[in-house]
């Protein structure tokens, strides 16, 4: 006897692991970064956490570091950072790759950051 799964069972088992993934990254942010996300109860924690995971995946990113880097960006550094004008039009341009246009908005973050005296938020370069 062979077991079958359908669309809809195979969507069910995805939600439950990202779920978990979502739940096991607050946790983690919650240990590593308290004082950045104090303000924000746990489900609204794993709620920033679930919007910045989408936007990455709508943007295209694909890289895991990269995904990664944009939610930590997202969730602790800049809350929705990809809802900012500029930001968004870099993201979505027709030029190169989701990763690469993501790179070159962490450069200029960078760079914001290098001219504010504050490289010590940028932790990736």
């Amino acid at each position: 006897m062979s077991i079958k799964l359908n669309d809809a069972l195979w969507g069910r088992m995805r939600a439950s692991v990202v779920e978990k993934n979502d739940h096991d990254l607050a946790a983690v942010f919650r240990e590593r970064n308290t004082e950045e996300v104090d303000h924000l109860s746990d489900e609204q924690l794993r709620a920033a956490i679930r919007e910045a995971r989408e936007a990455a995946f709508s943007f295209g990113i694909t890289d895991t570091k990269l995904r990664m880097r944009f939610i930590m960006l997202g969730v602790l550094r800049l809350p929705r950072f990809w809802q900012d004008p500029t930001i968004a039009n870099m993201l979505s341009a027709g030029t190169g790759t989701p990763d690469i246009r993501f790179g070159d908005v962490c450069a200029m973050f960078a760079m914001s950051a290098e001219r504010a005296d504050k490289q010590s938020g940028v932790w990736w370069s």
